[in-house]
């Protein structure tokens, strides 16, 4: 993992594309980190000097536009093993384009109004909302809208 951080301390333009591809992965599904437990941005620290090229090349790939996105998931049970979770179904529905900061704004306003609670990222500005929690049983179903990360144009897939 050391070697694989300090190349993409040499490049950190390359590594900004990198991180933006793994928050857009995060912000749709809060379990899909690069690297296990700890996410592949979490590697890097902002009071660290060589990190902070990173992190800038980072932020730039942010101020790109982002969409909303309606995802629904059901995880059903596997059919050689009933204990088991089968392969999960996922949809997901662009419901917008535009800015972070207005396509957060629109989430958290409906969001309120709706009782659904929303949980910021503060620093990078993902805001998501859990329509319906997926239980620990199977087979579940969950639900949300999530502000992500789009392309570069806004138009290709998040």
């Amino acid at each position: 993992m050391d070697a694989h951080l300090e190349r993409m301390r040499r490049h950190p333009e390359i590594a900004g594309r990198v991180l933006r591809l793994e928050y857009t992965s995060v912000s749709l599904d809060p379990k899909a980190r690069l690297f296990g437990r700890r996410s592949l941005l979490e590697q890097f620290d902002p009071g660290r000097a060589a990190d902070r090229p990173v992190l800038a090349a980072f932020e730039e790939e942010l101020a790109c536009p982002w969409a909303l996105y309606h995802v629904r998931r059901i995880l059903p049970v596997a059919k050689a093993d009933p204990t088991r979770r089968g392969r999960a179904m996922r949809s997901m529905e662009r419901v917008d384009v535009d800015r972070a900061s207005a396509l957060g704004r629109r989430l958290r306003s409906v969001s309120e109004r709706h009782g659904v609670p929303v949980e910021v990222d503060d620093r990078y500005g993902r805001v998501r909302a859990w329509v319906q929690r997926r239980g620990p049983a199977l087979p579940t179903i969950g639900r949300g809208r999530y502000s992500g990360v789009g392309s570069r144009a806004g138009t290709g897939p998040l």
